[in-house]
């Protein structure tokens, strides 16, 4: 607007609580949804990369229930749970499982004290896919190998699970992203088409009917300590939105 660059309608939707599980877009009203196409600002790699794949996630919540009892004086009588759900985790399959598919034991707590065997461990897991009958088997085999190793040990696993969000496709011809690549070729940004591992507001944007791609703005080592951006990176990501606002107003 600053520079009088001739636009259509532009909607902005600012979302919360991405990283809790996307529950910004996965709980906004669809209808105030106005635009016919988007693109969420949440993916590493240059500017000028177009995110055309991402995959849907299950959360798995696992409680393994053993039996407590004294760790000196009686630790024959006890089952501890701890013990257990690292038995199930050596037989669980998890980081990269093929391109499109990985899994992640993200949490684990239990136990009171060193003295008390522990009767209860919690676990939080998850399990992804681009791939709807890869995240399906990926979380079957999660679930059967923490119930079947626990029971095998005269314990008990609570297994719950969550379908957090669908996975998306774009085509490589679609509007949304042929717009981005010819707006990021517009001003010397070099154009490449990935898929990705992550899960974004796109995901949900989609889901409920407006085709939106993701697009890379420099992220890097994302949920590190060291996560960084550059300047430089950060000004081509608005460079490459103002584009996009410019050629789609040619194009209307």
């Amino acid at each position: 607007m600053e520079k009088n660059i001739p636009h259509g309608g532009v909607q902005v939707v600012l979302t919360v609580s991405e990283e809790g599980g996307l529950d910004g877009s996965k709980h906004i009203q669809k209808e105030h949804l106005k635009a016919d196409f988007g693109y969420a600002l949440d993916s590493g790699g240059s500017p000028g990369q177009i995110i055309l794949k991402a995959p849907g996630q299950n959360s798995i919540d696992v409680v393994i229930h053993g039996k407590t009892a004294h760790a000196g004086v009686a630790p024959e009588e006890g089952l501890n749970a701890i013990v257990v759900a690292g038995k199930a985790l050596a037989q669980i399959k998890q980081g990269r499982i093929d391109e499109e598919t990985t899994a992640n034991i993200g949490i684990i707590a239990g136990g009171h004290a060193t003295n008390i065997v522990p009767d209860r461990v919690e676990l939080k897991c998850e399990a992804r896919s681009r791939d709807v009958t890869k995240l399906a088997a990926q979380t079957e085999h999660m679930k059967q190998t923490f119930e079947t190793v626990a029971a095998s040990h005269g314990a008990r696993a609570e297994v719950h699970i969550h379908h957090a969000y669908d996975p998306f496709v774009l085509a490589v011809d679609s509007f949304a992203v042929t717009l981005a690549a010819k707006a990021a070729d517009s001003i010397g940004l070099k154009v490449a088409l990935q898929a990705t591992g992550g899960g974004s507001d796109a995901n949900f944007f989609n889901n409920y009917g407006v085709p939106t791609a993701v697009l890379g703005v420099g992220m890097s080592k994302v949920h590190t300590t060291e996560e960084y951006i550059t300047e430089q990176d950060l000004y081509h990501s608005g460079e490459w939105v103002a584009a996009i606002i410019s050629a789609a107003a040619k194009k209307s």
